[in-house]
């Protein structure tokens, strides 16, 4: 049974930053991944302008991050923040956590397309007119025009599921994803609505979550805050019974899930799409500056695509570290023009299956410069550092005479080094904390006084019974 958290919620925004040990850490909620080429090209040589390492970081909920911000630039920050169209609401801006399938419409898996494409075979999934941008946009309106919901903690997570689950297995707080007879089903309530009661029921949901939180830090006493839904005592049960307020429980969709491609592809409708891969969630300017380059010369004016107000599709940043071109003028030179930047179009890229936090010399807290030993690891065609037994390298090999990753000798326990099927993933973390750890099986390489530890992690999901 959960007793909340003894401390209030200090996730960072664009206004009230986090003191890192690098400078402040602003973090710009982008919901539904969904940005401006320009915008995101603007944020990037502001971040740059901060000085090294001067890139625009990708979050594990598709929001973007900027480092190394001196105290005597934050009002400059936040000016600009609000200039480039990111800071509608100054009491809600680290509320609106809304993730969106970034795949949808895009590959023929799933519902909500943007350009109105219903999956093969029908199976009565949303009319073709419903756009998941147009759900995301509903969605943050509302959250920014109710003054209740300004109460939510920064972690509270908003999720619009195409139909694949990829969005589902972030363990949203509230979400919809597409039901039968052009219906969504909105978690925790368990209840099917149609499109246009959607936005309100998980408005209702986060409503209530704040009433039960409430209640709960009441009931236990002491200054303790319930920052998601499976903080509450009873992991959310009774709010998801109150919610759905005497209506029927609806089966829950199956998901049909669906890969997340890199690399370019051919859309539904004919068009072209691209993802890349963001090496470690760090944009650099360059490469941002080509993303906006790509989007600009894809503008639309035929409603096909959900546009930004300068009339370009708008790119998709997603959960995973990388960014959807949703619609590409020219894919035979693309591949080759975003690899110069540091991109990675390969989908079998060793990158495409390491993350990492931030490290040193970022945070106080990390034993470890993470970022670069993880890439002396990829470079080396490994995902995590070797393990030593009995002096003898294990699956690895050595770099200037030292383990790949920096790791001293014996600073991993072999016995838990596993050898994980073909396509494992890492996250490689700076201390116990582990930051940004991915959901789903990983191996998880954490730093440690004596050097990182390895073991397999993630085997349970996080997502809710609800």
């Amino acid at each position: 049974m959960s007793s909340g958290r003894s401390r209030p919620d200090r996730c960072p925004g664009a206004l009230v930053l986090h003191e890192a040990a690098d400078g402040g850490l602003a973090r710009i909620r982008l919901p539904g991944g969904l940005v401006d080429g320009g915008v995101l090209a603007a944020l990037a040589a502001l971040a740059e302008s901060f000085g090294e390492p001067g890139a625009v970081e990708l979050t594990s909920r598709g929001n973007l991050q900027l480092r190394g911000v001196p105290l005597g630039r934050r009002a400059e920050l936040a000016d600009r923040v609000a200039e480039l169209g990111l800071l509608p609401s100054a009491t809600h801006e680290r509320v609106r956590n809304i993730v969106a399938s970034p795949f949808a419409g895009l590959t023929g898996a799933g519902t909500g397309s943007p350009a109105g494409t219903p999956p093969p075979g029908g199976d009565g999934a949303p009319a073709a007119g419903m756009r998941l941008e147009d759900l995301v946009r509903g969605l943050d309106e509302a959250l920014c025009a109710d003054p209740e919901l300004a109460g939510l903690s920064g972690r509270f997570l908003f999720g619009l599921d195409d139909g694949t689950g990829d969005i589902v297995a972030l363990a949203p707080d509230a979400w919809a994803t597409p039901a039968p007879e052009g219906h969504w089903w909105i978690g925790p309530a368990g209840v099917a609505v149609d499109r246009s009661g959607a936005v309100g029921e998980l408005q209702a949901a986060a409503r209530a979550f704040l009433r039960a939180a409430a209640d709960a830090a009441t009931g236990i006493g002491g200054d303790h805050s319930f920052w998601r839904v499976r903080d509450l005592p009873d992991g959310g049960a009774e709010l998801a019974a109150g919610l759905r307020a005497g209506r029927p429980a609806a089966p829950r969709p199956a998901p049909r899930p669906a890969p997340h491609p890199v690399g370019t592809w051919r859309r539904p409708d004919g068009a072209h799409a691209a993802a890349v891969h963001v090496p470690l969630g760090r944009l650099t300017r360059p490469a941002a500056d080509l993303l906006a380059t790509v989007a600009a010369a894809t503008r639309v004016d035929d409603g096909r695509d959900q546009a930004s107000p300068r009339g370009d599709p708008p790119l998709r940043i997603t959960p995973w570290r990388s960014i959807v071109v949703p619609c590409l003028g020219d894919p035979s030179s693309f591949a080759a023009r975003a690899r110069r930047t540091g991109l990675v179009t390969d989908p079998g890229s060793m990158w495409t299956r390491v993350t990492a936090c931030a490290g040193r010399p970022g945070c106080a807290s990390a034993l470890a410069d993470v970022r670069a030993d993880a890439a002396r690891a990829v470079t080396a065609g490994l995902v995590a550092p070797v393990a030593l037994a009995d002096g003898a390298l294990v699956d690895g090999a050595l770099v200037d005479g030292v383990p790949v990753g920096g790791v001293p000798a014996g600073g991993i326990r072999a016995g838990d080094m596993p050898s994980g099927p073909p396509g494992v993933r890492a996250h490689w973390s700076g201390c116990a904390r582990r930051c940004g750890r991915p959901t789903g099986p990983h191996m998880e390489v954490v730093a440690g006084p004596a050097g990182y530890l390895v073991r397999a992690a993630g085997a349970e999901p996080k997502e809710s019974r609800w």
